[in-house]
């Protein structure tokens, strides 16, 4: 919807091949960070995202068992506030946003087959063909399109499980009003983070903090196949999780019957290309990330904003494949990078108790201070790198470098 929404804004008649009967957006908390804000605020929706959006202060940092508190990493300003949402109130947003503009067509029950990478054409199950100037695969993390691209290579897709799995679930925040104990983690737009062996659990106010939303990473011990939306049950997040800090467990009790989804996670090896002819892939389908840095979304909206510069200077259909080919020398490097920080980060959160842990938690008391955070998502200097980036000032920077180039 973001490319959709950038292309539209551009003048490009785009058209939105959509698999499903109506736009329906599952899911709980999302964050929009400062990277990512950015550019939606630019194409005009910052307002509505701050309205319904909370803006974090700081992360706490505590231990899986007492949940002593080890340390607080401030949110840097410097790049602007890192908004939590719901996320189906940012996808409405976005999609009312793209599908205002009138060279924006959104087709329904269009379950995409395959895709002629060259002519470029899409074929439907419905036996109808939709024919394009370009063609942009961004079909999520179980993309079919992406298997198509690698097969044309003599490549194989394959989701290698990490051995983790995530719970997601909302809580009402009226049910944790008259207990201090879980009031404190809504009094302050700030989220918490536990960290414990093989596990951690991030959670954080939504909604107008009408919401609890927890993200509970856990030994994977079910073979189930990779998805976003899986049911799970209030039972397994229970039993994951007993013996953990009290206030948590306390907090896990609230849990609405039938309200827990679960989130097998994969990864992807990096892809060689994105690109094949008139045809780019973006967003999870190219470049699938893990939760720990919270750069998923993100990273799929600074696709949106390359492509849209990129497109937007092409003079002929016979520099689409060229245009394309420079969106990818611009985002694939950035991406690469973020999804090994992401694995990086999961290691340092589910260290078992030991001298490594001890050592990390020690670096948890200075980092108020500055200092190193062993959670990269919280680090300074990460958060420079993965904040910091102008995704769209970047984009033109590489168009200049190629339209010089070719003076």
């Amino acid at each position: 919807m973001t490319v959709a929404l950038a292309c539209g804004r551009a003048g490009h008649e785009v058209v939105l091949l959509e698999e499903g009967s109506e736009i329906k957006e599952v899911g709980a908390g999302i964050q929009v960070a400062p990277n990512m804000f950015r550019l939606l605020d630019r194409w005009g929706l910052g307002s509505q995202i701050r309205k319904a959006a909370v803006s974090l202060s700081s992360i706490r940092l505590r231990r899986w068992q007492s949940g002593e508190l080890l340390g607080i990493a401030p949110i840097n300003q410097q790049f602007g506030d890192q908004y939590v949402i719901h996320r189906p109130e940012l996808h409405r947003i976005i999609c009312t946003a793209a599908l205002s503009f009138p060279n924006v067509t959104l087709m329904r029950s269009s379950r995409v087959l395959r895709v002629d990478f060259f002519a470029p054409s899409v074929f439907l199950s419905s036996g109808q063909t939709v024919q394009a100037d370009v063609v942009l695969g961004a079909d999520g993390i179980r993309s079919c399109l992406r298997k198509q691209l690698l097969l044309c290579g003599g490549g194989i897709d394959r989701a290698r499980p990490t051995g983790d799995a995530a719970f997601r679930i909302m809580i009402p925040c009226s049910q944790m009003h008259g207990d201090p104990d879980l009031e404190a983690l809504i009094s302050e737009p700030a989220a918490t983070r536990w960290m414990g062996p093989e596990r951690h659990v991030m959670g954080y106010p939504i909604g107008g903090h009408k919401y609890f939303n927890l993200v509970l990473i856990h030994p994977d011990g079910i073979d189930t196949e990779e998805s976003w939306s899986a049911e799970g049950s209030k039972e397994e997040v229970l039993l994951q999780f007993k013996g953990w800090d009290p206030v948590l467990e306390k907090l896990l009790a609230l849990i609405p019957d039938g309200r827990v989804k679960r989130w097998k996670l994969c990864t992807h090896d990096c892809m060689d290309t994105w690109v094949s002819g008139s045809f780019a892939l973006l967003g999870d389908a190219c470049h699938p990330m893990l939760p720990y840095v919270a750069q998923g979304a993100a990273q799929a909206v600074e696709d949106a904003v390359t492509l849209a510069v990129v497109l937007s200077n092409v003079s002929s259909r016979d520099e689409v494949p060229r245009a394309l080919l420079i969106y990818e020398t611009a985002r694939k490097p950035r991406t690469d990078s973020i999804q090994c920080t992401a694995e990086q980060t999961r290691h340092a959160l589910h260290l078992p108790d030991g001298e490594a842990q001890k050592d990390r938690d020690e670096k948890f008391k200075y980092i108020f201070q500055g200092g190193e955070n062993p959670d990269r998502w919280g680090d300074l200097k990460v958060q420079s790198v993965l904040w910091g980036w102008d995704a769209e000032k970047i984009a033109w920077e590489y168009m200049e470098m190629y339209m010089a180039g070719n003076e």
